[in-house]
């Protein structure tokens, strides 16, 4: 779901693009200048969600903020498994060519970049996952929570798990939130997005691949995905740093952006 508000100071206005990949459109926005970094939401998330981040590094970076194919303004009937979200960003750097990318990636947008990363090594500068989806265990069992709300209540149980400020707790923000579910069309990916998900590579297979620098960002309060399975998801790729955020949940990049940019900025000079 998207987070459906930017906390970060500075947000940007970046004009949206698109380029064809195959037989759909994958958009993006560009703002700043400097070496490439690519920025990748997950579900239910947008290119807009990450605006804030994207100014703040667009001093020192080209930042490069993606809709997932399926979402935002991409192409909804595209293929959705995580390789071919990760070939897509191959198309795009290709596109705008880049040669190489630091990437940040959040839930099944960490899935994506850590699997960018493992399938495209040579262009993969260094890696950031933040409360990454994909590890097999989160296959076993019933959902916590249902990612595509059908009401209210459902909607208001979505964001307890995700979100730990204080401004998603209210009647009011997720009736905006199941409004614009709504009114994006993309409750329709439901029946096709989870099989494509239960079909691609776990993060158990790709994360002992990468090779590239790699940081594990954790919300401590995040209800999805607790932060105990910070350590083992982190223990996946060899050297990789784990750091947790606290009064943060599935999004610290909303929850405590100043905190998480501070993370991010300090792993990418």
């Amino acid at each position: 779901m998207s987070a459906g508000q930017d906390n970060t100071p500075g947000s940007s206005g970046a004009a949206p693009t698109s380029i064809q990949v195959g037989d759909a459109m994958f958009a993006y926005t560009r703002t700043g200048s400097g070496p490439a970094l690519v920025i990748v939401h997950g579900v239910g998330g947008h290119k807009e969600d990450w605006a804030g981040v994207a100014a703040a590094f667009a001093d020192r970076n080209t930042v490069y903020a993606v809709d997932m194919l399926g979402f935002g303004g991409s192409s909804r009937d595209a293929e959705l498994t995580i390789p071919a979200q990760a070939a897509a960003i191959d198309a795009l750097l290709t596109a705008e060519g880049v040669t190489s990318a630091d990437l940040i990636g959040n839930s099944v947008g960490g899935w994506v970049t850590a699997t960018f990363a493992a399938t495209y090594p040579a262009k993969t500068g260094k890696l950031v996952v933040v409360d990454p989806a994909g590890f097999a265990a989160m296959f076993e069992g019933e959902a916590p929570v249902n990612l595509f709300p059908d009401n209210l209540d459902q909607m208001k149980a979505l964001l307890a798990h995700v979100l730990a400020s204080d401004f998603a707790h209210t009647d009011g923000f997720a009736t905006q939130a199941l409004a614009a579910l709504e009114t994006n069309g993309e409750r329709v990916l439901a029946p096709r997005l989870f099989p494509a998900l239960i079909a691609s590579p776990k993060l158990e297979e790709v994360m002992p691949k990468i090779t590239a620098p790699t940081l594990v960002i954790w919300g401590e309060e995040d209800k999805l995905f607790p932060v105990a399975l910070a350590p083992y998801i982190g223990s996946l790729t060899p050297g990789a740093v784990v750091q947790t955020i606290p009064a943060a949940s599935h999004f610290p990049q909303v929850d405590q952006p100043e905190a998480f940019i501070a993370a991010v900025s300090a792993f990418l000079r």
